[in-house]
C-alpha cells in the first residue's frame, strides 16, 4: 500500500514574514512619532507632525530591515537550549551593537530634520548619549522580536507535529483496515469456494450460481469501501446481509439470522467492516463447531444518544475465565476504534445470562454526509 507523504519538520524552511513585519514596523513608527509630537508639545517646543514622522519613520524602517537578521540569529542561537547562557550573551552583544549603530544613524540624520541652533557635541558623543537614553527601550524591541519569533516557531512546530500525528493515525487506521481485509479474504473465500464446490457436486446448480453472484457482490462492496474508514450503517448492513447469505447457504438449516434495526440509525456513520469481525466470531465459535441449529441476531439502535450495535449468538458462550473468544479481527477492530474515536467508544464481548455470547459496540451517533445518503 502506498503511504502518503509525511512532511518532516526539518525540511520546512521558515520564510521571512514581510506581510507582518512591515505593518508592525509602520505602526511602531507612527506610535513613536505621536510620542515625539505630544511630548514636545507638552514641553513647550512642539515638533510638527511631519517632522516627527521624518524623525521616527527612518528608525522604524531600520528595525524592519533588521528584523530578518534578528529572526535568523534567533534560529542560529536559540534561547531554549542547553547553551542558553552563551546564546543570551551573543544576543546581548548583538543588540547593544545594533542599537549603538542605530543611535549613530539617528544622530546623523536628526540635525537634517531639526537643524540645531548652534554647533553641538560630536556625532559619536551624541550617539553615546542616545545609547544611554534608549538602550532599555530599544533593547526591549530587540528582545520582543526574539520572544515573538520564538513563540511563533514553537506554535509552527506544534501544529506540524499535530499534522504528522494525524497523518500517522490515518495511516495506522488504514493499515488496520487492510489487515482486517487480509484476514477476511483467505478464510472467508476458502469457505465460500468450498460451499460453491459442494453445491456443484450435489447438483444444486441454481444455488451454486446464487452463491457465486453473492460472493461477487460482496467483493464489489468491499472494494467500493476500500478507501473509506467510515460508511453509512445501511451500507454496512447490506454488506453483512450479503455475507450472511453466503454463510446461510453453507450451514443450511443450522444457521438462522435475524436483524433488528432502528430506522433512526440507518444513516449513522460507522467504521467500514465494523460488524464483520463480530459476525465472523459468532459463526466461527457459536455455530460452526456444533451440529445443532444456531441463531445469530444483529441489532442496531439508538441508546442514550449513542449508536449501539449488538451481535448475539445462542452458542455455548465463552469458556470460564476466557472473557471473550479469540475471534478473527476482534483485537484489530478494537485498535481501529481506538484510533478513530480515542476513548469515546465501547467494545465488549460477554456471555448472555440465557446462554450464548454478545458482542456490543457503542459509538458516537453521527449522521453520514448527504452525498452518502444519496449513494453518490
Amino acid at each position: 500500500m502506498t503511504q502518503p507523504f509525511l512532511p518532516r519538520a526539518a525540511a520546512a524552511r521558515p520564510t521571512t514574514p514581510w506581510a507582518l513585519i512591515v505593518p508592525v514596523g509602520l505602526g511602531y513608527g507612527l506610535i513613536m512619532s505621536a510620542q515625539v509630537h505630544l511630548s514636545s508639545t507638552m514641553g513647550g517646543h512642539p515638533i510638527p507632525w511631519g517632522k516627527a514622522l521624518a524623525l521616527q519613520l527612518p528608525i522604524a524602517a531600520a528595525w524592519v530591515l533588521a528584523t530578518p537578521g534578528i529572526l535568523w540569529l534567533g534560529r542560529k542561537f536559540p534561547l531554549v537550549t542547553r547553551r542558553w547562557p552563551a546564546n543570551v550573551a551573543v544576543h546581548l552583544v548583538v543588540s547593544c551593537v545594533f542599537i549603538f549603530l542605530l543611535d549613530v544613524f539617528a544622530s546623523w540624520f536628526t540635525p537634517l530634520v531639526l537643524p540645531p541652533a548652534s554647533a553641538g557635541p560630536s556625532l559619536l558623543a551624541r550617539a553615546a548619549r542616545l545609547f544611554v537614553i534608549w538602550i532599555v527601550g530599544d533593547g526591549l524591541v530587540y528582545w520582543s522580536i526574539l520572544t515573538v519569533s520564538l513563540a511563533v516557531e514553537h506554535y509552527r512546530r506544534f501544529r506540524e507535529r499535530e499534522l504528522i500525528a494525524a497523518q500517522l493515525e490515518t495511516q495506522l487506521a488504514q493499515a488496520d483496515l487492510q489487515a482486517l481485509k487480509s484476514q477476511l479474504h483467505p478464510h472467508f473465500l476458502f469457505n465460500a469456494l468450498h460451499t460453491i464446490g459442494s453445491l456443484v457436486r450435489t447438483g444444486e446448480r441454481d444455488n451454486a450460481v446464487k452463491v457465486t453472484a453473492d460472493l461477487g457482490d460482496l467483493l464489489r462492496r468491499m472494494l467500493e469501501g476500500a478507501a473509506q474508514q467510515e460508511v453509512p450503517l445501511k451500507q454496512e448492513l447490506d454488506f453483512i446481509r450479503s455475507y450472511l447469505d453466503i454463510e446461510q447457504m453453507r450451514f443450511r438449516d443450522r444457521l438462522e439470522v435475524s436483524f433488528c434495526v432502528d430506522p433512526q440509525v440507518v444513516d449513522a456513520k460507522v467504521p467500514h467492516l465494523v460488524l464483520q469481525p463480530l459476525v465472523e466470531n459468532a459463526i466461527r465459535h457459536g455455530i460452526a463447531p456444533h451440529l445443532f441449529a444456531g441463531r445469530i441476531s444483529v441489532t442496531a439502535r439508538l441508546h442514550e444518544a449513542r449508536l449501539e450495535l449488538l451481535v448475539r449468538d445462542d452458542g455455548p458462550g465463552a469458556g470460564e475465565g476466557d472473557g471473550a473468544r479469540p475471534g478473527i479481527g476482534l483485537s484489530n477492530t478494537r485498535a481501529r476504534l481506538h484510533r478513530l474515536y480515542g476513548d469515546d467508544f465501547l467494545l465488549e464481548v460477554s456471555n448472555l445470562p440465557q446462554g450464548g455470547l454478545q458482542s456490543r459496540v457503542e459509538l458516537p451517533f453521527r449522521l453520514a454526509p448527504a452525498e452518502w445518503e444519496r449513494g453518490e
